[in-house]
């Protein structure tokens, strides 16, 4: 392509281009209102000049007294330009509108006015014309502004509706007059439909506010309250308040509501906790004072060289250091057997075992311990095999033996059942003792829990039954506690049958 055919298109280029340029700006909103201001300005203008333009041209026809001579009457159609430009280009645009109706004035004023000072009604007129083009383009700004506020606040109050209505905790706005203005899916999850409702009514089911308790009233004057609020269903939150102005411009309070009732409840079963321990160190060291104690009287009174001890007196001293240390190898045997609970290395080693032996083995030991009980039993007569710990579930009956021997007074009997109901083996312990209060029926296999009946023997740490339930139920068992007061208890467990036992 030569040089000259490269020249030709650029310039169509260039024409299209700014064709394209020109269309724009005439089709534009910008173009049409200066057309109209200038259309405006333009018909005024031939208003004001139309008597002159008639002798000029020799309209006669159009001639009319009206258009003749100096009027202000003619001057004010020029409101309308200077109007318009003061309400579409603001102070600027109606300031020089008006310096350009004062321009159109002169030529008349100067040359064809009657009057001594022609042009000081022209200025007073166009003065009065340009403040109020300049007051209709402040009016507009202002208006403006406060249309680019109130939608700018609108668009921050729907935003922060929606993270309000996204967040996890329950989120309410509330009035001065106590009425909830705003709850969020969170809250009503936890509350029910709120919005419409006061505040006492919807959160507490009252029907007057809530005295001096309220917070409201400190939060709408500007302060943030943090607090933790209990309901009568046993939940706990906790609540941050804070004033916050609405969209119609009163002070009102959102608040968050965050569930720790959880966590309350875990901070009430730490306190619990440490307060059962301290009561179990307490009781340690009580019940390893004591027995050492008496094995330290007797030793030193066997010790003691001027003394001659005969048999039945050395058999006494030596019986009461026998029983003293069997105290102590209980205490911690319970607390060994506890601790490995606690920590899962104390599991059940099943094998085929028959409950009958297990039963047998374990009365005749504790009826040397117990020598100021008497035992029975009833087991149905043939073989019981269970798949169980042989020394676990020896364990149990050991504890439940020594709970039924401490709460029953000496010469009771302590029995001992086993059978086979509703297909599975059911053992049970029962004494003759004091009984135990139907509401702590429940309360029994926790740990380091006494009770508060009086025990017949001292000692005891709360550690006994809880192992009970912890063994029984390591071998897919039940156990649970029947009792009357003034009529003793029974304690009943379950083991499933072993026939034949899974290897």
């Amino acid at each position: 392509m030569t040089n000259s055919g490269r020249l030709k298109d650029d310039g169509r280029g260039r024409l299209k281009s700014f064709h394209q340029q020109s269309m724009a700006i005439l089709k534009s909103r910008d173009f049409y209102r200066f057309y109209i201001l200038v259309a405006l300005f333009g018909t005024c203008g031939v208003i004001y000049y139309l008597g002159e333009i008639v002798d000029l041209t020799g309209w006669e026809s159009l001639g009319h007294r009206f258009f003749y001579g100096v009027h202000d009457v003619q001057r004010l159609f020029f409101l309308a330009p200077i109007m318009y430009a003061g309400y579409v280009y603001r102070v600027k645009g109606a300031l020089a509108v008006t310096a350009a109706a004062f321009l159109a004035f002169l030529p008349r004023a100067l040359w064809i006015s009657p009057y001594a000072d022609p042009v000081l009604r022209p200025a007073l007129v166009t003065l009065a014309a340009g403040v109020v083009g300049v007051l209709i383009g402040m009016i507009h700004n202002e208006s403006e502004r406060r249309i680019a506020l109130q939608s700018l606040l609108i668009k921050d109050r729907e935003r922060l509706l929606r993270l309000l209505t996204n967040m996890d905790e329950g989120v309410t706005i509330i009035g001065p007059d106590h009425v909830v203005r705003f709850a969020n899916p969170s809250m009503e999850r936890q509350f029910g439909k709120g919005s419409g409702r006061t505040c006492y009514e919807y959160l507490h089911g009252l029907d007057s506010p809530c005295g001096e308790m309220c917070r409201l009233p400190t939060v709408v004057g500007g302060a943030t309250q943090r607090f933790e609020c209990s309901f009568a269903d046993g939940r706990t939150f906790e609540v941050l308040a804070s004033p916050f102005v609405d969209l119609d411009g009163v002070e009102c309070q959102v608040a968050t509501f965050r569930n720790i009732t959880q966590r309350k409840n875990v901070e009430m079963e730490l306190i619990e906790l440490n307060r059962l321990k301290s009561e179990l160190l307490s009781n340690v060291s009580h019940e390893l004072k004591s027995p050492l104690t008496s094995i330290k009287g007797i030793v030193t009174s066997l010790l003691q060289k001027d003394v001659e001890w005969y048999s039945k007196s050395q058999e006494m001293l030596l019986t009461g250091i026998s029983e003293e240390t069997d105290r102590l190898s209980a205490l911690v045997t319970n607390l060994l057997n506890m601790s490995k609970i606690e920590a899962g290395v104390w599991r059940p080693n099943k094998e085929r075992c028959d409950i009958g032996e297990i039963i047998g083995e374990t009365l005749e030991r504790q009826r040397w311990v117990h020598k100021d009980h008497s035992f029975e039993t009833d087991i149905e007569p043939e073989m019981l095999y269970v798949c169980a710990d042989y020394n676990q579930i020896k364990q149990v009956l050991i504890n439940l033996i020594d709970n039924a021997a401490a709460y029953s007074e000496a010469g009771t009997t302590i029995s001992v059942r086993a059978g086979v109901i509703n297909g599975e083996l059911e053992v049970s312990v029962s004494d003759q003792g004091v009984g135990i209060p139907a509401e702590e029926l429940d309360k029994l296999f926790e740990k380091f829990y006494r009770g508060t009946q009086r025990r017949q023997r001292p000692g005891g740490t709360g550690l006994g039954l809880a192992i009970c339930q912890a063994l029984v139920e390591a071998h897919d068992g039940r156990i649970w506690a029947e009792s009357e007061l003034g009529h003793g208890s029974t304690f009943h467990f379950t083991l499933p049958i072993a026939e034949p036992c899974d290897e």
